[in-house]
């Protein structure tokens, strides 16, 4: 649908155009059911196919009047009512997807504005949240702004915001269509505005706003679920095995093709839209589906977001390839990197023979992204698997997490946040991380809508869980001296150790010295930096400044140095 809804001073109609593809139609109806006066009434109109070019792509087109509010469909040959692709906004009739007819203008905001050498913008601290499990709604949200910008957080990363079937989905990774603002997260009728005044609030607190997008897959999954929407319209835009299944190597059931033209026009709108509304960045689902096409789709995308001034995050893998680093066909991209999240957990942990690794992945990667730390993503936990808490209250290789014991866990969480948040490059972690937020170790909660999933503020009241939250503020504060750029790794008297039962390893920074020791004894670390070091923080009690200068650093614990000589 073109963008083309009334304002609220407007007649109580305008046009409403359409135009779909659907190659293998011999005929395809518009349907409008009024929301005004006439109650349900419905209003048909055929469309016509295009010409000649267009006839043989097999694009149909047509034209309608409709008034804010109304119910828009289409009917191909007949069958089910599947929602136009292109439509701003959604909603369920009988059980089925429908298109709305917005009763204003799209809304328009601007991004927010940081400076050039603005640290913020180029290695942000991401807070990843679900906007209900957050907050509830997206006004809800607004309302807990302060205590983001409070934490010391630089961008908010919402949860797919596209419209989908929130009755066997939570997360929202099922897509129906790809431009709309999901209704269920507005208080009111129109969750785009409601979404653009999330934005504009947020910036006014100095934060920005990505969002995940999953354009690599839509709700309609495989053949068993019902067609609400493309596959109706004309399936050659997924990709097919030759035994006639669908590709799937997104786990979803159906995989884009992003050779193909109607998608690429559907992602470029949606993305357009999203940017109307302010949104700074965005964060790909299985990024690297979209790259099937040689990475034309992707190389489009970057050569988009430098005209429109946004982030680009790819998520770079998928079942069937893998594309961290050089992998990934534009460089343009930031990547999630989940070698960072693996050797970390693994380094906390004890595991032997990480120390070669951890000593890249506290430098940005730089093996991997060739000396540039802004395009590394570093994260220790996200949405799937187990939250930052509950990877000391599990024990399992696969997600290399340790039931450490309740004596322990508030170190170890301290020394997983130390990690991340002291290495170079952007860094991510999710809602209620920093206050010890638990799904009582589920790693899989998508269709968990309710108590696990969901944000549990009180725990803020737990003075154990509020000191945890205060020592994850003072190293967001202590991360704004750190220089991305320039790393130096130590050992705890020389050069690191990299032999395999090394389980040491510091890194100085900017103003900013680390000590690391994940071994079960204490370790006496030199500074190995000119400075004035203060013992700024310690995930131990037992950890101490001697005499001397030399750090005592305690059994599986990590201290931070801050060069007092910086400041003056």
């Amino acid at each position: 649908m073109e963008p083309l809804a009334t304002s609220p001073d407007a007649p109580t109609s305008a046009p409403l155009r359409v135009a779909v593809r659907a190659p293998a139609a011999t005929e395809v109806t518009l349907v409008v059911r009024s929301a005004g006066g006439d109650g349900d009434r419905e209003r048909r109109t055929l469309l016509a196919r295009g010409g000649a070019l267009d006839a043989a792509a097999g694009w149909w087109h047509g034209q309608t009047s409709a008034a804010g509010g109304d119910r828009y469909w289409l009917e191909v040959d007949g069958g089910e009512p599947l929602v136009d692709p292109s439509a701003e906004a959604l909603t369920f009739v009988d059980g089925r997807p429908v298109g709305v007819v917005r009763g204003a203008p799209w809304p328009k905001r601007p991004q927010l504005v940081r400076g050039d050498d603005d640290t913020a913008r180029r290695y942000p601290v991401v807070y990843e949240l679900h906007p209900r499990g957050f907050a509830r709604t997206f006004a809800g949200a607004r309302a807990r702004l302060p205590y983001l910008r409070d934490l010391g957080v630089d961008v908010i990363e919402l949860m797919p915001v596209h419209p989908f079937d929130s009755s066997d989905n939570y997360w929202g990774y099922m897509p129906i269509i790809w431009g709309a603002v999901h209704q269920p997260y507005a208080s009111g009728p129109d969750a785009a505005v409601e979404l653009a005044d999330f934005v504009s609030d947020a910036h006014a607190h100095g934060l920005a706003v990505w969002i995940d997008v999953v354009f690599n897959h839509t709700g309609e999954g495989d053949p068993t679920r019902p067609t609400w929407t493309l596959r109706g319209l004309d399936p050659s835009v997924y990709r097919w095995r030759d035994d006639g299944r669908p590709c799937d190597d997104s786990g979803c059931g159906n995989d884009v093709d992003p050779a193909d033209p109607w998608i690429r026009d559907l992602v470029l709108e949606a993305l357009d839209r999203y940017a109307d509304l302010g949104v700074d960045g965005f964060r790909f689902d299985l990024a690297s589906l979209l790259t099937r096409d040689g990475g034309d789709l992707v190389r489009r995308i970057g050569d988009w977001a430098e005209r429109r001034g946004v982030t680009l995050v790819a998520e770079p893998w998928d079942l069937a390839s893998y594309q961290v680093g050089r992998g990934f066909p534009d460089r343009r991209w930031a990547q999630w990197n989940d070698r960072f999240r693996d050797d970390v957990r693994g380094f906390v942990r004890a595991e032997p023979g990480l120390v070669p690794a951890m000593a890249q992945r506290v430098q940005g990667s730089p093996e991997i992204f060739d000396g540039q730390p802004w395009r590394t993503v570093n994260f220790v936990d996200a949405h799937d698997g187990l939250t930052l808490h509950d990877l000391t209250i599990v024990t399992a290789d696969r997600h290399r997490s340790w039931d450490c014991g309740p004596e322990l866990r508030p170190q170890q969480l301290r020394n997983l946040f130390t990690v991340l948040l002291l290495s170079a490059g952007p860094a991510m972690f999710v809602m209620g991380d920093e206050f010890g937020r638990t799904q009582h170790g589920h790693d899989n909660p998508y269709d968990i809508d309710g108590p696990t999933s969901w944000v549990d503020w009180t725990l803020l009241d737990r003075s154990d869980l509020r000191d945890l939250h205060d020592d994850v503020r003072r190293l967001l504060a202590l991360r704004r001296h750190l220089d991305h750029e320039a790393v130096r790794c130590h050992g705890v008297q020389g050069g690191p150790d990299y032999g395999y039962e090394s389980r040491s390893l510091a890194w100085h920074s900017g103003a900013v010295y680390v000590m690391a020791n994940t071994w079960w004894e204490p370790l006496e670390f030199a500074v190995q930096a000119p400075g004035g070091w203060r013992f700024e923080f310690a995930s131990s009690p037992s950890s101490r400044q001697l005499d001397d200068g030399t750090v005592l650093v305690a059994p599986r614990s990590v201290v931070v140095l801050f060069d007092e000589s910086s400041t003056t």
